[in-house]
């Protein structure tokens, strides 16, 4: 019989989260149910079940005044009609939020880390006493490289419930393309991602600016935006004041948010994608950036820096990487592949193999069931047999 996994998620499918859904859909013997806060972009992700959580009506303020964060009856019902197996809560902030719904249920809870639930919100005092709860009621944490794990355990985290899960990328679905270039050609490369300080976007200006300067011909392919969350309206800013100041408008092409299959085909026809991402002020980091497993499963080279848990992704690829904050090594990096234009297809078919051998999404999503299928049976999936399933931190 299949079995029910809850899936708690503020968002699904934000337009920057589509790993999410390619990993739930590859999930063998359980059935996702995602609750999720806002639903988004369904029509183009269509295919696994969601409901709508924690939704404003009368009925639920009044049971807010009565029963504080205890779920709505009705919801609860729902919910148990459906005899889930357990609750996999995605994030922090999610997770600090689903403690009563996990006491109400009386299943399991697995809790999954990404980046800035681990490395920005715990410098509020508040935050380490919301996670001290969550690590003593999950049965396993899941970070997506060792880095991550490593600060959960500095943030209390008990060891034997930390389990490095990589998300993976649907190989498969994601055909090789070879980058060549003409000569002549500019050199075309990608950023995608939102505007915000830990993806350094205005170190890949500057870069941009000194390769220019320099007589390169290149060009940049400059995806995304800021969002409402503070700080990314000045990061914006700065970045549109670089592409100014350096007089680049010529040679940058700005591109909205993008749909995945859109993005995907605008990297066909980009030949290197550029990853600059650094340690914020705040304290935010990266996970492990699921845009460059995306495009390395294409077959683009990228170029990215060494930070968080990027070094974990890259592997054997790590020579591809520059230090953070330094635009004249990430201009190096990118100048390589107009001084050797066959490194594109050399590098970019070794990047191909690399996921199809350690990104495979088929695979990841296999150990997650095995994770779920410990945990259901109520046995560690990390002290008793765990490096069976996954890769322990």
């Amino acid at each position: 019989m299949t079995r029910i996994a809850l899936q708690r998620c503020d968002r699904f499918v934000g337009r920057t989260m589509n790993w999410m859904y390619d990993h739930l859909l590859a999930l063998p013997r359980y059935r996702p149910l995602v609750l999720t806060d806002s639903l988004e972009n369904r029509s183009e992700f269509p295919e696994l079940e969601a409901w709508p959580w924690n939704q404003e009506t009368l009925a639920r303020r009044a049971w807010r005044r009565v029963g504080g964060r205890r779920p709505f009856p009705l919801d609860l019902s729902r919910l148990r009609g459906r005899d889930p197996a357990l609750l996999h809560s995605h994030f922090g902030w999610v997770a600090a939020g689903d403690h009563d719904l996990r006491q109400a249920l009386g299943v399991p809870w697995v809790v999954g880390f990404y980046g800035a639930d681990v490395h920005e919100l715990p410098a509020r005092p508040e935050w380490l006493d919301r996670y001290e709860r969550v690590f003593a009621e999950a049965a396993c944490v899941l970070p997506l490289g060792p880095h991550m794990a490593r600060r959960l355990e500095e943030l209390g985290c008990p060891a034997e419930k930390v389990i490095v899960h990589n998300l993976g990328v649907d190989v498969g679905a994601l055909a090789y393309s070879p980058r060549t270039r003409d000569p002549g050609q500019p050199l075309r490369i990608l950023y995608a991602g939102t505007f915000r300080e830990k993806k350094g976007v205005p170190d890949l200006i500057e870069a941009l600016h000194l390769l220019h300067a320099d007589g390169v011909p290149v060009h940049l392919d400059l995806v995304g935006d800021a969002t409402p969350k503070p700080g990314d309206a000045e990061i914006k800013v700065e970045i549109l004041a670089g592409i100014e100041r350096w007089g680049l408008e010529g040679i940058v092409t700005r591109h909205p948010f993008l749909p995945f299959g859109e993005l995907v085909e605008l990297g066909r026809r980009c030949h290197v994608l550029a990853t600059p991402s650094v340690t914020a002020a705040s304290g935010d980091s990266e996970g492990t950036v699921f845009i460059i497993q995306q495009m390395m499963a294409t077959g683009m080279p990228v170029v990215a820096t060494r930070h968080a848990d990027i070094p974990y992704t890259f592997g054997a690829m790590g020579e591809h990487l520059v230090p953070e904050r330094d635009p004249e090594a990430l201009a190096g990096a990118l100048r390589r592949y107009v001084d050797d234009p066959e490194a594109l297809e050399d590098d970019g078919r070794r990047f191909r193999v690399h996921a199809e051998e350690t990104l495979d999404i088929n695979v990841s999503a296999a150990s997650l069931a095995r994770i779920y299928d410990r945990v259901v049976e109520g046995v560690s999936p990390v002290t008793d047999g765990g490096a069976a399933i996954a890769t322990p931190a």
